[in-house]
């Protein structure tokens, strides 16, 4: 079974960040949080990312990786408090990582340690990833971020059948709504491939209704993006460029 490592590095030792974490948890709830991509246009239109929020991100386009790394780096220089990455589809790229160092300006090396990764590479690692080790994992770092990466791509093998994958996904989505709400995290769950979920009848529907937001990803055009809310019924169009580039928007 996979185990809970930093992003390509040794186990670090618990940080004065963590210990600062356990001690607000011990206080009580705390104050709402919500952390940015660092992309005005995006920033503007999604309003950061809220803590004790599920947030499902359905793309089709790979703005989704850059997205959720630009997210994932902006929490460990934000507040401090690490991030847990579950990845289900090989999707992490701690090269991207280290290049957003870069572009801010922070110590990739102590950036990279603060990122918590495990890959699962079956339903069933995936499942006891999230339903029996998480918990402890978000207990011990302290973590005010958790992204469960490419989630439904493993419940769709066809050697599991489609009634044992959809309890072990509801399974899954408990386990993420209540660690969400108990650590006050940050929870990004992302699909990439919008056909994915369109897989089963009822996989859309119970992914959907699982976040407490939905941000929709769509090719508009050769150049331009679709993004929509959901929930909200807010939707934007975007040209997106590499982002190691900066726009006039961010000079404003």
């Amino acid at each position: 079974m996979t185990q809970y490592t930093e992003a390509g590095l040794p186990q670090a030792e618990p940080s004065i960040e963590t210990s600062v974490a356990e001690t607000h948890a011990a206080l009580g709830p705390a104050l709402p949080r919500s952390v940015d991509t660092s992309i005005a246009a995006l920033d503007a239109f999604i309003g950061g990312f809220a803590s004790s929020q599920v947030t499902l991100i359905d793309s089709s386009d790979r703005l989704l990786f850059d997205m959720v790394h630009l997210l994932c780096i902006s929490q460990v220089i934000g507040d401090g408090r690490e991030v847990v990455w579950v990845d289900g589809g090989n999707s992490i790229n701690p090269y991207n990582l280290a290049g957003l160092c870069k572009r801010q300006r922070v110590n990739a090396q102590e950036a990279l340690e603060s990122i918590n990764v495990s890959r699962a590479f079956t339903a069933y690692q995936m499942v006891t990833l999230i339903d029996e080790m998480l918990e402890p994992e978000l207990e011990r770092t302290g973590a005010g971020m958790l992204i469960v990466s490419c989630f439904p791509d493993l419940f769709q093998d066809r050697d599991v059948r489609w009634s044992e994958s959809l309890q072990l996904m509801q399974r899954c989505i408990a386990a993420i709504q209540g660690v969400t709400k108990r650590h006050d995290v940050v929870t990004l769950v992302t699909n990439f491939g919008l056909s994915k979920l369109l897989y089963k009848k009822s996989l859309r529907s119970l992914v959907y209704s699982s976040a407490d937001r939905v941000l929709r990803i769509e090719n508009a055009s050769r150049a331009a993006l679709r993004l929509s809310l959901v929930n909200e019924g807010r939707s934007m169009m975007y040209h997106p460029v590499p982002y190691y580039q900066r726009t006039l928007d961010e000079f404003r």
